[in-house]
C-alpha cells in the first residue's frame, strides 16, 4: 500500500459518520417539507400519525431482515426517546399556533442542537479544536436557516409562554437524539422501531383527544383554519406517507452516524436539516430564501467542512 493510501484510509473512514449525519439532515429536511405541505390539506396530527405509521412499517421490515439483540436497557432508552420526541413535536405545534413562526422555529432548532451537544460534553466527549469551531458555527447557522418571514398579523415579539413552549419543543427533539444514541450497537435498528412505536401511541392519543381522527372531507382546512381548502385529500395522504419514508431514513442514518462518531459532532451536523427544507421550498414552491437564510446556509457549509476536517 502506498504511503498516501495509509493516510487517506483513516480520513475516509472518519468522513463516513459525517456523511451519514448529512444524509440524516437531508432526509429530515425532505420529510419536514413533505409534511408541511401535507399539513395544508390535513390536520398536522393526522399527517404526523400517517408519517409515523408508514415509517415504522419500513423500519420493521429492515429490522426483521437485519435482526439484532435488544436488551431491556435498549427498550427503556428507545421508549423514552419516542415519548419525549413526540411530546416535543406536539409542543412545537402548540407554540406555532400562538406565536410567530419566525421566532419559534429557530429557537426550537437551536435548542434541539444544544441539548445533544452539551450532553456529549457531559458524557466526556472532547471533539478536536477544529470540530469544536465547526459546532460553534453550526448553532447560529441553524438559527439563521430556520428563521421564517413574519406573517401578516403575527406579533413582533414572542410571549414568555410561547418561548417556554419553543424551548420545551427543542429540548424534546434534542433529548430524542441523546436517548436513542444510548442504545447498544448490537440492537441494530430496533431502537428506532421501538421509539417509533411509543411515538405513535402518544400522537394517536393526542389526535383522538382533539377529535381529528376522521377521514378528511372536501373543504376541511389545515391546522390554523386559514390554509388552502382540501380538494384532494388523497394528495395530502400521499405527501404524508412519502414524508414518513424520509423521516424513517433520517432516524436510521442518524443512529448509524452516532454509533460511529461523537454525539456532539453528529448532532451538530444533523441539526442543519432546515437547510434542506428551505431549499425544497424555494425549488418547488417559489419561496425565495431570505438573505439571512442564504448566509446561514453558507455558514452551515463552513461548519460541516470544519467538523469533517476536525
Amino acid at each position: 500500500m502506498a504511503r498516501e493510501d495509509v493516510f487517506a484510509l483513516p480520513v475516509a473512514c472518519a468522513a463516513v459518520p459525517i456523511l451519514l449525519a448529512l444524509l440524516s439532515a437531508a432526509s429530515y429536511g425532505v420529510a419536514d417539507f413533505l409534511g408541511g405541505t401535507a399539513s395544508r390539506r390535513l390536520h398536522a396530527l393526522v399527517v404526523t400519525l400517517i408519517s409515523m405509521v408508514v415509517g415504522a412499517s419500513i423500519i420493521a421490515v429492515a429490522c426483521l431482515v437485519q435482526g439484532g439483540v435488544v436488551t431491556s436497557a435498549d427498550v427503556a432508552w428507545s421508549l423514552a426517546a419516542g415519548v419525549v420526541g413526540s411530546m416535543g413535536l406536539a409542543t412545537f405545534y402548540s407554540a406555532l399556533a400562538i406565536g410567530p413562526m419566525g421566532v419559534v422555529a429557530p429557537v426550537s432548532a437551536v435548542t434541539s442542537a444544544i441539548v445533544p451537544v452539551t450532553s456529549g460534553f457531559a458524557l466526556g466527549e472532547r471533539p478536536a479544536p477544529m470540530a469544536l469551531l465547526g459546532i460553534a458555527l453550526a448553532l447560529p447557522a441553524i438559527a439563521m436557516v430556520a428563521r421564517e418571514r413574519r406573517l401578516p398579523g403575527e406579533p413582533r415579539r414572542m410571549a414568555s409562554s410561547t418561548l417556554v413552549r419553543a424551548l420545551a419543543a427543542g429540548v424534546g427533539f434534542g433529548s430524542y437524539l441523546v436517548l436513542i444514541s444510548r442504545t447498544g450497537e448490537a440492537s441494530n435498528l430496533w431502537p428506532v422501531l421501538i421509539g417509533r412505536g411509543s411515538s405513535i401511541v402518544v400522537v394517536l392519543t393526542l389526535a383522538a383527544a382533539f377529535g381529528v381522527l376522521r377521514w378528511p372531507r372536501r373543504h376541511d382546512r389545515g391546522v390554523d383554519g386559514a390554509q388552502e381548502v382540501v380538494d384532494e385529500p388523497g394528495r395530502g395522504l400521499r405527501l404524508a406517507a412519502a414524508g414518513g419514508v424520509f423521516d424513517a431514513g433520517g432516524n436510521v442514518f442518524y443512529l448509524l452516524a452516532v454509533r460511529a462518531d461523537l454525539l456532539a459532532v453528529v448532532a451538530a451536523v444533523q441539526s442543519l436539516y432546515p437547510a434542506a427544507t428551505v431549499g425544497l421550498a424555494g425549488a418547488f414552491q417559489g419561496e425565495r430564501p431570505q438573505r439571512v437564510q442564504v448566509v446561514g446556509m453558507v455558514l452551515a457549509l463552513v461548519a460541516v467542512a470544519l467538523v469533517s476536517l476536525g
